[in-house]
């Protein structure tokens, strides 16, 4: 073997370990999950509540969230690592034993939310309603399998 090719390999090895070495525990995993699913739920509550007439519409609320929803929605896809399924969480365990399946669900959810900001930007709450309604979708397909109801 070439001294350059083991030199790429032991540099791949060491960033997969430093990778590795900076892998949140499962408990931060939880913890980080938790927050931005809070955040999740303020931003498309509101989205959602304009979309229905439960609450005013403002163009600029509704920019503001969809922003911010595109943004911490991405957040917990990183945070599902081996060990996160024990503790104080209300995923199921099928998320580790699905695992494909919950992640075309989790893409397809971010695929939903990233057309909120456009929808939002057109100034008109009839532009949000699909949108709004395509995201609640996506969320729910993935709650009613792979998370603990309440």
């Amino acid at each position: 073997m070439s001294s350059k090719r083991v030199f790429a390999m032991l540099a791949a090895m060491a960033t997969m370990t430093a990778a590795v070495a900076q892998s949140p525990k499962p408990e931060d995993q939880i913890r980080y999950r938790k927050a931005a699913y809070t955040m999740v739920g303020l931003a498309f509550g509101n989205l959602a509540g304009m979309a229905q007439g439960k609450r005013p519409y403002s163009r600029d609320d509704a920019v503001r969230y969809a922003d911010l929803l595109v943004q911490v929605a991405a957040v917990p896809k990183d945070f599902f690592g081996e060990g996160s399924d024990k503790g104080e969480t209300r995923a199921k365990p099928e998320i580790w034993t699905h695992r494909a399946d919950f992640d075309a669900k989790m893409n397809r959810m971010l695929e939903a939310v990233a057309k909120l900001p456009a929808a939002a930007r057109a100034g008109d709450v009839e532009a949000l309603k699909a949108p709004v309604k395509d995201a609640a979708d996506a969320c729910g397909a993935c709650h009613d399998e792979y998370r603990v109801k309440r």
